[in-house]
Formats: structure tokens, C-alpha cells, sequence
């Protein structure tokens, strides 16, 4: 079996998604990545003092495809400051099932990774730009369940 490509990167919304916002973004994400053979997860947390929202998402898939996903997401002009966190290969899926899964999270759901609990806020911007987020992997993967 080929190696796959997986890529995790983190952005800022241009403004607080609205439901139906995310609902369209991941209608059109999971017919496109079914199309191409492309799985993963797309997280998204909302700062209601910053009034700003974040996205985090990790995408699995042939390296060429991937490519092309990564050049459509970082053209997407409804989030900003695209920081690419991490980039691998692997033999396996990590989210088999996922076309793209979603999660809506709060804060206590970062509290175990280091680096991610203040995710958004300047000083998340800041390590994330220097490569000092650890753990990207480990935090999209424990978000997976195949149930």
C-alpha cells in the first residue's frame, strides 16, 4: 500500500461562523473529499470575548490530492491566517469513515494537549507561527470515534 499524506493546519475565521455557515462548509467538504478520496476532521471553536471563531483541521489522503485540497482551503477566503501546524505520511487512515467529520468544541475539550487551551487567543497565534504547537496529531486523532 502507498503512503498517504496527512496535513493539519489551523486558521482564523473572518468572522463567528453561524450554524448554517458550518453546515454549507461541510456539505460541500464532504461531497468534494468523497469525490477524491480525501477523509479527515474539521474542528471548529468559538471565543465569545474575542467574538472571533478558529478552525482546526487535519486531512488525509493521496499527497497529490492533498496538495490540491490545501490550495482550495488556504484560497478560501472565509478564514485567515492559515498556519500550517503539520505534515506526514502514513500507511493507514486515521479517520476511515470521515469524509470530514466535525465537532463544535469548548474550551475543556483542549485542556489535555498543551499549547491548545487558549486556541485563538494571541498567544496561540504566536507558537503556532513559531512551530511551537506539540501534539497536533495526537489532539486530531482523539477526536475520532467510528461509532
Amino acid at each position: 500500500m502507498t503512503a498517504m499524506k496527512y496535513l493539519i493546519y489551523v486558521s482564523q475565521a473572518v468572522h463567528p461562523m453561524r450554524q448554517e455557515e458550518l453546515a454549507d462548509i461541510l456539505q460541500h467538504s464532504r461531497k468534494w473529499n468523497t469525490q477524491h478520496g480525501v477523509t479527515g476532521v474539521l474542528i471548529y471553536r468559538y471565543l465569545p470575548d474575542e467574538k472571533r471563531g478558529n478552525f482546526l483541521q487535519l486531512i488525509e489522503g493521496d499527497e497529490t490530492v492533498i496538495d490540491r485540497c490545501w490550495e482550495r482551503i488556504a484560497a478560501d477566503e472565509r478564514h485567515h491566517t492559515k498556519v500550517v501546524l503539520e505534515t506526514g505520511a502514513t500507511d493507514v487512515r486515521m479517520f476511515p469513515d470521515w469524509s470530514m467529520g466535525f465537532r463544535n468544541i469548548e474550551h475543556d475539550e483542549l485542556s489535555r494537549f498543551e499549547g491548545y487551551t487558549d486556541l485563538g487567543s494571541q498567544d496561540f497565534w504566536d507558537r503556532a507561527q513559531t512551530g511551537s504547537l506539540p501534539e497536533a496529531l495526537e489532539l486530531m486523532k482523539s477526536f475520532y470515534t467510528d461509532d
